[in-house]
């Protein structure tokens, strides 16, 4: 579990640093303050510069976008992944990047650009060399330029920045893992995203939670919203079809039964409040031993029901070991989490994300700062 997290030159964030977190851990702040900013750079580092994660993260941004109209930086440096980078450009070569870890520690994990020469010996063999005090308007015809991940004394290449097609750099990396796999993950985790998770996404954890122990966990926490829950499957969409009439990929729907109702009915029927919850919970009980990400936690929950939804997930994430991480800018879902902090006291953490002095910076509460500031209507979100 994480103690606490710094973030340097990662997209709004020139450097931030938060000292204390916790088990459950609540992120407040104004639209474009960093929110959801901060969850990708931890899933990025939870992720450990993953390739796929790296892309995955433009591409949601739709950073891919390019136009032959529009001025772009030229060469390698017109890469979108400069979009990560703090101000949206990459750093020169072997200068400082993105810096992601613990604070106070020896073992950050440092995303850069780098540049490498191959050269020849005598005996005829090719060797790639790393350039140090290499300049960009040098000659560039036998020099290659890659995103690299440092940590300690160990570097790994990630890819090669000499396009910017995604597409391009997605083919290649799947050929190169055929033979290099991609390195291990310091952490396991979940996302549920402001729009919930994707349901072929949705459909597999529920696979790997339906039968199992942690399956009546999932129908308890909806009963939160309807009590008359009693089973939960994911079914085939027949009416889901291509235009040749096969059956489309991807289709399976999550059906609930409810007791006293003969035929099973859609999850979305049920309303957004309980396809919210569902989603939160199926991804915590299978972030077990790792992080659950949840951007905009109160979408779609009521506020009456929002601490019960808290409680539930300040016990689960104890008893699975996951360490939960959540934003909002609702001050009755910062209500409900104070609540259930108050009761679990050594289990929570909340900060808030402000603008000042043109740099990002958290603010860190205590229980009892935060409780506060709530009665006396002081703005912390």
């Amino acid at each position: 579990m994480l103690s606490s997290f710094q973030v340097r030159n990662f997209r709004l964030f020139q450097h931030i640093e938060v000292g204390k977190l916790s088990r459950v851990n609540l992120i407040v702040g104004k639209n474009n303050a960093g929110k959801s900013t901060f969850l990708e750079a931890l899933e990025l580092y939870a992720s450990n510069a993953s390739t796929n994660v790296l892309l995955d993260l433009i591409e949601y941004r739709q950073e891919t976008w390019f136009s032959e109209a529009q001025s772009h930086p030229q060469g390698f440096l017109g890469n979108p992944v400069r979009h990560l980078f703090f101000g949206h450009k990459l750093p020169e070569i072997d200068e400082a990047g993105i810096f992601l870890g613990e604070v106070n520690s020896n073992e950050e994990l440092h995303i850069r650009v780098a540049a490498y020469q191959f050269n020849s010996d005598a005996e005829g063999s090719t060797k790639r060399i790393r350039v140090t005090d290499f300049q960009i308007d040098d000659e560039v015809s036998n020099i290659d330029f890659f995103l690299v991940a440092e940590e300690a004394e160990k570097t790994r290449t990630l890819f090669r920045l000499d396009s910017r097609d995604i597409r391009d750099i997605r083919i290649r990396e799947s050929r190169r893992l055929y033979s290099h796999q991609e390195p291990e993950f310091k952490y396991k985790w979940q996302i549920v995203s402001t729009d919930n998770m994707p349901n072929q996404k949705l459909a597999e954890l529920w696979d790997l939670t339906s039968l199992t122990d942690l399956e009546s966990e999932v129908i308890s926490a909806l009963g939160l919203i309807d009590s008359r829950v009693s089973r939960i499957a994911f079914v085939e969409d027949s009416q889901r079809r291509s235009a040749n009439n096969r059956t489309l990929t991807n289709n399976r729907i999550p059906l609930v039964k409810i007791e006293g109702v003969d035929e099973p009915l859609p999850l979305k029927s049920m309303g957004d409040g309980m396809t919210r919850l569902f989603h939160i919970v199926v991804a915590l009980v299978n972030a077990q031993n790792g992080l659950l990400l949840i951007d905009e936690f109160e979408n779609g929950l009521h506020w009456k029901v929002q601490p019960k939804v808290w409680d539930i997930v300040f016990q689960l994430a104890e008893r699975l070991n996951v360490q939960v991480f959540a934003t909002t800018h609702s001050r009755d879902c910062l209500a409900g989490f104070d609540t259930a902090w108050n009761n679990y006291p050594e289990r929570g953490a909340f900060f808030r994300l402000d603008t000042k002095d043109g740099r990002i910076k958290a603010t860190e509460y205590t229980s009892e700062t935060l409780t506060d500031s709530i009665e006396m209507d002081v703005e912390v979100r």
